[in-house]
């Protein structure tokens, strides 16, 4: 018994004497004393060192295995939480109509974008500068022009007014460039799906607006990837879906023939109409049925959260206008279509509809769709980076856990955009875009405000930088006298 204790001894120590060496590092930069996050899993590894080669990260290790050259940049983290970049998977930044605030993203640890609706040429140019090192700002996947029917809801929309022309978009869209399709509310339903078989077919992505004529359960069907706004979602969640979307088809044509009608998105009665038939049962199903189907939801709560709120939000000095084009903040103060006249009753309405919207986005992600962090800026008070921050508090809000509201923002979109293999995490081989936090954001999902230091694509941003990029926007911005 002696001997065969002595031999286990012997073996271990054996083992540990022939352990492997060090790996050793000459070049590149070392983030030390952190603590990294892995946002899937929901742990946290202590007392770690990153090392980032060029734009990807070259090594996650315990320091004692790692032996550093006089060539590596060593930064103190400091204690801090590292986890993955950011993305917003709802944005319209690229745009000839006002200048991007790319810094801005990078200043709040997005480091990359989903852009709904912008323009190819626009994006393209951005990005050449940021790789080249001539700018600031995320990394993108863009749509260009959003795809509508005959009665398109914005001038300049892409047409799409029967299958062949639907077809013929989404060829033109993809050969300029288009990342993905983004379909617009009045497109009818043989159009829709033509769009959808299409896309399929070129192997991108249909996301954006469940058309009014079509229940989401359709659409998810059809291989609609990607669902923002609740639209579509939150009728479904009621026992009358059918009734809402046959009366916003009225809406419609009564605004194709130049008549007097109520705003199909906003209208208040609507909304009163869709609560009084909230059918937990019927929700529950649709749900399950897009969750079975792999339809992602991309809720968009700031802005959800704004539209509700905007009477007390015209009121406030936000520090975070100053960030913002003088003529999109001079639209905010606009009233939006159908809200002109709200009594205190219809907004109380309107703050009854989001809680709503709140509670259907928690029991999605409860039935296992996926959830997309997104903000819809720059529509009111919807700030490009710093919402990204409000987005998830909103998650939070509507039920997930702060693991599941950082994941919305870090892995999820990794998952969604086939990406795995380089993005959503912190690990060895994936493109070092990361965000240096103060505090754990997994305890409080606020912790996402406070940054040290963002790398994006492996370019280094210090706490001084990120703030000199928000004082370079802000003095662009600035009116001139």
């Amino acid at each position: 018994m002696r001997l065969r204790v002595r031999f286990v001894i012997a073996v271990t120590a054996l083992a540990v004497a022939c352990g492997p060496p060090p790996r050793e590092f000459d070049s590149g930069t070392a983030i030390e004393n952190i603590s990294v996050v892995d946002p899937a899993a929901g742990t946290v590894a202590d007392g770690r060192t990153v090392i980032v080669q060029d734009t990807r990260i070259a090594a996650v290790s315990a320091p004692d295995d790692l032996l550093l050259g006089e060539g590596v940049q060593r930064i103190n983290g400091g204690g801090g939480y590292l986890i993955p970049g950011l993305w917003d998977m709802h944005v319209h930044e690229f745009s000839s109509f006002f200048a991007p605030a790319l810094p801005v993203y990078i200043a709040n640890g997005v480091t990359g974008v989903r852009d709904m609706w912008g323009e190819l040429p626009v994006a393209r140019e951005a990005r050449d500068g940021i790789v080249a090192g001539d700018r600031v700002g995320p990394r993108a996947v863009i749509s260009g022009n959003i795809t509508d029917g005959a009665n398109a809801w914005f001038p300049g929309s892409v047409i799409a007014d029967s299958p062949e022309r639907a077809r013929f978009v989404v060829d033109s869209l993809v050969d300029a460039g288009a990342g993905f399709i983004k379909v617009y509310s009045a497109l009818e339903a043989d159009a829709f799906a033509a769009i959808a078989e299409q896309a399929t077919a070129r192997g991108v992505d249909v996301a954006g607006h469940v058309p009014f004529t079509v229940p989401a359960r359709d659409a998810s069907d059809a291989g609609m990837r990607s669902m923002t706004h609740m639209f579509g979602v939150i009728e479904g969640c009621s026992s009358n879906d059918a009734e809402v979307r046959a009366a916003r088809a009225e809406w419609m044509a009564m605004r194709a023939a130049g008549d007097e009608f109520t705003n199909p998105f906003f209208d208040i009665g609507l909304y009163r109409t869709i609560l009084d038939a909230a059918d937990d049962q019927a929700c529950g199903e649709l749900l399950a049925h897009l969750a079975a189907n792999g339809t992602w939801l991309t809720p968009t709560l700031a802005v959800l959260n704004n539209l509700a709120y905007l009477h007390r939000l015209r009121e406030e000095d936000d520090p975070r206008l100053q960030y913002m084009p003088q003529a999109i903040t001079a639209g905010w103060q606009v009233p939006f279509p159908g809200t002109e006249t709200d009594t205190p009753a219809d907004t109380e309405a309107r703050e009854a509809f989001l809680a709503r919207q709140l509670a259907v986005t928690g029991m999605a992600a409860a039935a296992g769709v996926g959830i997309l962090a997104g903000t819809d800026t720059p529509n009111p008070f919807v700030y490009p980076g710093f919402s990204l921050h409000d987005e998830l508090e909103l998650l939070v809000q509507a039920g997930l856990s702060p693991r599941e509201a950082l994941a919305a923002a870090t892995t999820a979109p990794a998952e969604f955009l086939g990406a795995t293999d380089s993005l959503g995490a912190v690990a060895e081989g994936k493109l070092a875009d990361l965000v240096l936090l103060q505090a754990n954001p997994l305890d409080a999902i606020g912790n996402t405000r406070g940054l040290v230091l963002v790398v994006a694509n492996g370019r280094f941003f210090s706490r001084d930088e990120l703030d000199a990029l928000l004082e370079q926007v802000r003095s662009e911005r600035a009116p001139s006298t």
